[in-house]
């Protein structure tokens, strides 16, 4: 049985294709022919192989530049908290009295997209009913929790001006936990899967400082 034109046409296809592959040079040699060939394309019709080649290249160095521009908000970011951390540990020392709370709040007020601290003594109370609840449902696999709550959860911690949360839990001993919580007004700032390293730090500052007598408040 012969070959259908439709397989002739695969097959030689699939020649063509790695003769290219194997001698990237060829259009080198033979430069006459990006002149001839040409492509469809979605909004212009046909164009050319080399307007090909060049919007894919323009298409890169976009997509570059919008990755270079998103890593600089990243650091610009990082160098805030960076700093605002910096500060809040001189206040810590050369304030005792100020209280852990005020202190964060401080530290909250020189971040552009946080508004709001809060540490909650876990042992003891007054808590709001949906306390528990949070507590079971957003920090009872990793002890850590970003992103949004609902209504119930928000009003255990925030007024509803606050859309996004980070929230760890830091156990000063067996018999004593705190949440440390904080609260922004953008919906976006604070997502699942955001990278623990300054909350990390923050909660392990809190609990050197609750541990050493400090009062909260």
């Amino acid at each position: 049985m012969s070959d259908s034109p439709l397989a002739t046409e695969l097959i030689d296809a699939s020649l063509v294709l790695d003769y290219l592959q194997d001698h990237p040079e060829f259009f080198l040699e033979h430069p006459e022919l990006l002149g001839k060939l040409r492509l469809p394309h979605q909004q212009r019709g046909v164009v050319s192989l080399v307007e090909r080649q060049q919007e894919l290249q323009r298409d890169k160095i976009r997509a570059l530049e919008d990755d270079i521009t998103r890593l600089m908000g990243i650091a610009r970011q990082n160098e805030l908290i960076f700093y605002a951390l910096n500060q809040l540990h001189l206040q810590l020392l050369s304030q005792p009295k100020l209280g852990l709370v005020a202190a964060l709040q401080q530290f909250v007020n020189a971040m552009p997209y946080v508004q709001r601290a809060e540490l909650l003594n876990l042992t003891s109370g007054p808590h709001h009913a949906a306390l528990p609840l949070l507590l079971q449902r957003r920090l009872n696999a990793k002890g850590y929790y970003f992103g949004r709550l609902n209504k119930d959860e928000q009003q255990a911690l925030f007024d509803q001006s606050i859309h996004s949360v980070a929230l760890m839990k830091v156990d000063i001993s067996p018999t004593q936990s705190y949440l440390l919580a904080f609260g922004s007004e953008s919906d976006e700032h604070f997502q699942p899967g955001m990278d623990t390293l300054f909350l990390d730090h923050l909660a392990k500052l809190a609990k050197v400082v609750l541990s050493h007598g400090v009062e909260p408040c």
